[in-house]
Formats: structure tokens, C-alpha cells, sequence
């Protein structure tokens, strides 16, 4: 019987030649059962409504019709078996299996696209990342007008897709953990006006994180459309899409409030208000609100003039900023990122920018914290004002030193100037005190301790930077604090004592 079944399957092409060893077939005995299961798979599946396909009844069926289906089935009928192995039919009482399919084509179509760049985002920007060779980029830009998120709206409502899920996520409405009958409570606190509750989306810190959501989304606009500029050739050149950019750039500026000190419509010359900044203080207090101050910077031209609004705004908080590190390593991590960026934005500006980045720290209501590189209490805002002296010593020594107006920059680093050899001179009378506090006359003080105090509190590497751009009056005040920093080791170590000297007198 096995014989003449191997020899059907054989006439039929169901069974390969070289399967017909009676060695193999002997070792094992069930060697054709894959090959059998996988012609009795290959019919349609019937699917009923509520149910999984009901391969048991199948299977008894297919087995009593066994032998009358392999002895119809031949060679022609292979590309109608692979046809019929991947295609699924379903069941019901009242519905045609043709009427259920064209239910579902219309369902997929009205949820799926054709587009890579939706459908498999994240896949396709591997494989850009991997190669530069794979087209990444959307095949049309997005309406931003369709978005359809107002946040004035009095009733809170949820846009759910043609599957019933929520397509976005509730930051706007975020419901309570908790709901308390203010009835309930004792008979003295029923008279007490509610009006001192504020309702949980008039939160600030609420809404800082729906601007945060908001902001990212404007971004990611920003970068479909650069990457539709690269991947493709427009009919006008590109001019309306550029616009477009430039109006979504200018609009995320203007919600997060960004006050340009130098612009017309400035409010006082005297200065700016306390609360001018208020809201990009609540963005950037958060991690993620760092992060989009990094990726906005990130896709801003250097020489442009919101480059140096949002850089004038990032130095007048320094020390809001950088003046601690934070405790988690993700939120430090948004830190270190924003001082990188910023400092590649500043190495490529112009003299007249990093003048009035300059005069935002001396204006600044805060002192900046003026650390030397290295410290571990954070040294951000040393690097960031340590990169724009370096920068205006390329532009004023360069090849096209000629064209530069140094008027406006000398006016800032005077100012600056002033701000810094103040501190530097507050840090080291701290430190002298300090010192004098912790040390008995009858102890010996190293001269190479002494050293090593100053150094570890003096901003030295921005006393350098400043260098070029002193004038004699200056330099000679940077000559006479070194020798009498020096003079002051000196005659320490008459008096001499040892120990570490932190004073904690001048923020730093």
C-alpha cells in the first residue's frame, strides 16, 4: 500500500525523486507525512463569522475524499494550489465570502496608505541612516490646518480612527486619579468659596507640556519639509515650501513668547519685564522641553534671526539652566545635548550676534555661573561664553577681519569684562578669607595648595579667552590680580596650615 501511494504522489509531482529512498523511508516511516499535511492545507479555509477556522471538520472531510482529490490533482494545477494555499474565504449566514472581502478592501483602504514613509516610518529611517541611497522622505506634505487640536474647546473631545482607536493622546484633558465630593467633608468647610481651586488643564506646568507636544509636532513638519527640499525637485524651485518652513519656525517662536530685545517692536527700552520669559522657563524646566529647544536650534540657520533671539534667551538664564545639574541622568543628559548645540550654533555666527548674545548675559537679572571647565557642579554656561570669545577671536583675526564692525562687540566684552574680574575678585577675597579662617598661625600652608584653591574656583580658561580682546587697562588689571594671587600663596605659606579650601561665599 505504501508502494503504490509513493509511486501516485510520485506520477502526480507531489513527491520529489530523491525523497524515494527505501533506506529514508524505512528509517522513518513518517517522512511523507509533511508532505501530505501540506497538500491537505492547501485548500481554502472556510472562516466562520465568531470563529477560527474549524480545521477538525476539514481534516475529516479532506481525509474520506483523500484519494479521489490526489488522483484528480496534476501538474496544471500548481499555480491554482499556491493561489488557493495563500487566500482565505470566509463563511457567514447572510453574507457572501466576495461581499465580506470587499468589506475589508474598503476598510484597509480607508486605513492604510500607500506612503513607506507613514506606514514604516521608523524601518525606512534605518535604512536611510544605513545608506544614503534609500529614498526617505514623505510623498506629500501634511496640512497643518487639519490638525484639528483647539484647546479653547469647552468640552473635551477624542478623535478615534475607522478601527475605533484613540489616534491621539489625551495631554489636553488628562483625567483625575482621584475625585472628592467636596460635600463630604465637615460642616465648617462647606461654607468656604471653591473659587480658590483652579482646574487641572489652567495648570501652567499643564499647559508647558501641551506646548512641548505642540512644538515637537511643528518640528517634525520642519523636517518632512527639508527632506522633501532634498529628495525632490519642486516646480517653483521650492519658494512655497521654504515660506511654509519659515512661517512654522516664526510661529513656534512666537508661542513660546521669545522677546527680541534688538527688534522694533520691543516694549521698553529699559529693559526687559521679569515675566517676559515665563513660558519658555516652564518649557525648559522640563527634559523633554530641552530637548525641543535643542531640535529647534538644531534645524535653524546660525546666521538667522531667530538663531539669535532663542540664544539671546538661552544666555540671559544661565544660571537657570546651567547653575545645577540635575540628579537623573536622562534630564542631565538634555543638559550636556543643549550646551553642545548651542555652542556649534554660536562657532557660526556673526560678530554682531555674538555681541548681542554678549550683552544678554551682562544684562541678565541672574549672575551667570562663571565655573572653570571640568567642575563638577556643571560647567555649561563657562563652555557656551568661552565658545563665543573664541569665535569673535576667528572672525577679528581672520582673513575677512576687514569687513568686521568691532564697535558693537568691543562695547559687550567691556561689559562682560567688567561682570567677569568682578567676580573673579569677589571668588578670591572668599577664597583669601576663607583660608585665613581655616589656618592657625603656628601651621605650615604649601604654596601649591593655595594654587590649587584658586585654580579650582577661578574661571581661568574664560580669563584666557578674553585675552585678545583686552585693551592695556585690562591687561594690567589681569596682571595685578595674578601677582597678588601669587603674593598671597606666597605669604600664606609663612603663616601656613593645610587643608582644602571650598568657600561657598560667591555663587558660582
Amino acid at each position: 500500500m505504501n508502494n503504490t501511494l509513493q509511486q501516485k504522489l510520485l506520477q502526480n509531482g507531489l513527491l520529489s525523486p530523491h525523497y524515494m529512498s527505501p533506506h529514508s523511508l524505512r528509517l522513518n516511516p513518517f517522512a511523507l507525512q509533511p508532505y501530505l499535511y501540506d497538500t491537505l492545507t492547501s485548500q481554502p479555509l472556510h472562516v466562520n463569522k465568531y470563529r477560527s477556522p474549524d480545521t477538525r471538520d476539514q481534516r475529516s472531510k479532506q481525509k474520506s475524499k483523500h484519494g479521489s482529490r490526489i488522483s484528480r490533482q496534476g501538474s496544471d494545477n500548481g499555480s491554482q494550489k499556491s493561489d488557493n494555499k495563500c487566500r482565505i474565504q470566509f463563511s457567514s449566514k447572510y453574507m457572501t465570502s466576495e461581499e465580506i472581502e470587499s468589506i475589508l478592501n474598503v476598510q484597509h483602504a480607508a486605513t492604510h496608505s500607500n506612503d513607506p514613509y507613514i506606514n514604516d516610518y521608523y524601518h525606512q529611517a534605518r535604512l536611510a541612516k544605513n545608506s544614503s541611497k534609500n529614498r526617505f522622505h514623505p510623498a506629500h506634505l501634511k496640512d497643518s490646518s487639519q490638525r484639528g487640536r483647539n484647546g479653547s474647546d469647552s468640552q473635551p473631545h477624542i478623535s478615534l480612527d475607522s478601527h475605533g482607536r484613540v489616534s491621539f493622546s489625551l495631554v489636553r484633558r488628562p483625567q483625575p486619579l482621584l475625585e472628592v465630593d467636596p460635600s463630604s467633608g465637615s460642616g465648617d468647610n462647606r461654607s468656604e468659596p471653591k473659587g480658590s481651586e483652579k482646574p487641572l488643564e489652567r495648570e501652567p506646568m499643564l499647559a508647558a507640556r501641551i506646548m512641548i507636544e505642540d512644538g515637537l509636532c511643528v518640528l517634525l513638519d520642519v523636517e518632512d519639509i527639508d527632506r522633501l527640499l532634498q529628495s525632490t525637485q519642486p516646480q517653483d524651485g521650492g519658494s512655497q515650501v521654504r515660506q511654509r518652513r519659515q512661517i512654522l519656525l516664526e510661529g513656534l517662536a512666537a508661542a513660546l513668547q521669545l522677546v527680541d530685545p534688538l527688534g522694533v517692536s520691543s516694549k521698553t527700552s529699559s529693559g526687559l519685564a521679569p515675566k517676559d520669559d515665563i513660558v519658555f522657563l516652564r518649557v525648559v524646566s522640563l527634559p523633554k522641553g530641552r530637548k525641543l529647544i535643542s531640535k529647534y536650534l538644531q534645524l535653524l540657520s546660525p546666521s538667522s534671526e531667530l538663531a539669535r533671539i532663542v540664544c539671546m534667551t538661552i544666555f540671559r538664564h544661565l544660571r537657570f539652566l546651567f547653575g545645577a545639574l540635575p540628579s537623573e541622568q536622562e534630564a542631565s543628559e538634555t543638559v550636556s545635548s543643549l550646551v553642545k548645540i548651542v555652542k556649534t550654533c554660536v562657532s557660526a555666527m556673526d560678530l554682531n550676534s555674538l555681541s548681542a548674545c554678549l550683552a544678554a548675559v551682562v544684562c541678565s537679572p541672574e549672575q551667570p555661573p562663571l565655573r572653570p571647565l571640568g567642575s563638577p557642579a556643571g560647567d555649561g554656561a563657562s563652555v557656551i561664553l568661552k565658545s563665543v570669545l573664541e569665535r569673535a577671536t576667528q572672525l577679528l583675526t581672520g582673513a575677512h577681519s576687514s569687513l568686521q564692525n568691532p564697535t558693537l562687540w568691543q562695547a559687550s566684552f567691556d561689559a562682560f569684562f567688567g561682570l567677569l574680574t568682578k567676580y573673579c575678585l569677589s571668588k578670591y577675597d572668599s577664597l583669601v578669607q576663607a583660608m585665613y579662617a581655616q589656618v592657625s598661625p603656628s601651621t605650615e600652608i604649601v604654596l601649591s595648595e593655595a594654587a590649587k584653591a584658586i585654580s579650582r574656583e577661578m574661571p581661568v580658561e574664560l580669563l584666557r579667552a578674553s585675552l585678545p580682546h583686552t585693551d592695556d587697562n585690562q591687561r594690567k588689571m589681569l596682571v595685578d590680580f595674578s601677582q597678588r594671587s601669587m603674593h598671597v600663596g606666597a605669604f600664606s605659606g609663612h603663616k601656613g596650615g593645610g587643608g582644602q579650601v571650598a568657600p561657598e561665599s560667591v555663587r558660582g
